[in-house]
């Protein structure tokens, strides 16, 4: 497969790696610190997942011939999928493999979690990081789009 690398597949692929990179590191600080059921810090993941998707869509829009709002919203899209996939992945294996006995801490500390199993919470994951990603992509565009998408002055959005 050959994806290169200034298309929104490559762009989305790439960016979404470097989130799903970040949100690993990040679980693994807060499980080390003995922070993970901590809910508070859980809005770190969606600024890390902000990071991603905003920095796909401003690639992307330095990159891409022709770039327009669709080809950003896509970008970013495609990034917060890519990133969420594959940090349920590293969720359910984290889950089945790697510490089995988090899924019982889950079940103890969580809210909801007397009703979850190892394939819920991957689930949960995952819809998370791809509603996130949406409006995140949705808000990065309303940043990126006057001066760049509009063809217009920063001080003068009108022209």
């Amino acid at each position: 497969m050959n994806i290169r690398r200034n298309t929104i597949e490559g762009i989305g692929l790439r960016w979404g790696v470097i989130t799903l990179l970040l949100l690993c590191a990040y679980f693994l600080v807060m499980k080390i610190l003995g922070l993970v059921h901590a809910t508070e810090f859980r809005i770190l993941n969606a600024l890390i997942m902000f990071f991603g998707v905003f920095q796909a869509i401003k690639s992307s829009k330095e990159n891409l011939q022709g770039f327009n709002y669709l080809k950003g919203f896509g970008t970013g899209i495609l990034t917060a999928l890519v990133a969420s996939a594959l940090f349920t992945m590293f969720g359910m294996i984290y889950l089945f493999w790697l510490d089995p006995s988090f899924m019982a801490s889950i079940r103890m500390n969580e809210p909801m979690g007397i009703f979850m199993n190892e394939y819920s919470a991957s689930l949960q994951i995952f819809i998370e990081g791809s509603a996130s990603g949406v409006l995140l992509s949705y808000t990065s565009l309303q940043y990126l789009r006057t001066p760049l998408l509009a063809g217009g002055d920063v001080a003068n959005p009108r022209n």
